[in-house]
């Protein structure tokens, strides 16, 4: 990563609660389940003036990868982990949180605020690749709808407890980004749109919603935070073919959207790729999010 604007030592603050959730829903006795977040906060900076936030969520299809890494190697190429993003914005100044969430195969409760409008449309191609890689039986339908959408609580759950806590931690409540890779990119389009967390924007790595969801949740600019898309040249199929119909969405319901594409990548891309937007303008992965960041929510203090 260019560590040219970067002036921060970073303090870790490892395994923070912020709330309990049921696994094992289909069991004869579900259980709770701790969820937990690490904090990565700028060591040495001012102190007394509230800095932006960010909450970031792992990739991993909803099936693997955890808060600490979640990096894949897939046919020579690699991603960052959302931890790298979360210690690269915390050098800027920013407090960043890579949050644990609940997966597929915790059999999780899926909560009683849905946001997937087709449960058997929800892309599965990934999913069993990962499966098979972990030994795992194919997915029900039902079980891939439940992940996603505990998924999409647990970031819900998270935005609020850092909101709620906000001086705990040093962060403006009104300016708190959502975001994530893959998986995570979803659980925080899902968030940011679906159950209307008022988070000031939204990043997504490589994730998408579908026609049906963008037309249900993503329906004028009203209380929309604005997003920051990313997907790979030669993305998985689900997300490269979302890509034009999310921005052209966005742009018709009025939401601010910035769109890059990183310039021969698949899903899994490292945060120095060179990435170009809609104009023909280039820049590398990290300092167009940088910059995206900095524009809604504003420059740390000091």
């Amino acid at each position: 990563m260019n560590t040219a604007t970067k002036r921060y030592a970073v303090k870790l603050t490892s395994d923070v609660p912020y709330g309990t959730a049921k696994v094992g829903f289909t069991s004869p006795v579900p259980r709770d389940r701790t969820l937990t977040f690490d904090v990565y906060a700028p060591d040495g900076a001012p102190a007394g003036a509230a800095r932006p936030a960010l909450i970031l969520a792992f990739g991993g299809a909803f099936h693997r990868g955890n808060k600490e890494a979640d990096e894949f190697d897939s046919e020579g190429h690699r991603n960052t982990p959302v931890s790298g993003y979360c210690r690269e914005f915390a050098r800027r100044g920013y407090v960043a949180f890579s949050i644990d969430y609940r997966l597929v195969p915790e059999d999780p409760d899926p909560g009683d605020t849905p946001v997937i409008q087709d449960r058997v449309g929800v892309p599965r191609a990934r999913v069993d690749v990962v499966r098979k890689i972990m030994g795992l039986p194919p997915a029900t339908t039902e079980m891939l709808w439940a992940g996603i959408e505990a998924g999409c609580d647990d970031m819900a759950t998270a935005f609020r407890f850092v909101a709620a806590n906000a001086a705990r931690f040093g962060v403006d409540p009104a300016r708190i980004a959502l975001g994530g890779f893959s998986a995570g990119a979803r659980n925080a389009l899902n968030a940011g749109y679906g159950e209307g967390v008022p988070a000031a924007a939204v990043i997504s790595l490589s994730g998408a919603m579908s026609d049906v969801d963008l037309r249900c949740h993503v329906t004028g600019a009203a209380g929309k935070p604005p997003a920051f898309l990313v997907s790979g040249e030669n993305d998985l199929e689900h997300v490269a073919r979302q890509a034009g119909p999310m921005i052209r969405h966005f742009g018709a319901a009025g939401v601010p959207c910035e769109a890059w594409q990183v310039v021969g990548g698949t899903h899994f891309y490292l945060a120095d790729s060179a990435v170009v937007n809609e104009a023909g303008q280039r820049s590398t992965l990290e300092d167009a999010m940088a910059a995206f960041v900095a524009r809604t929510l504003g420059v740390p203090p000091g």
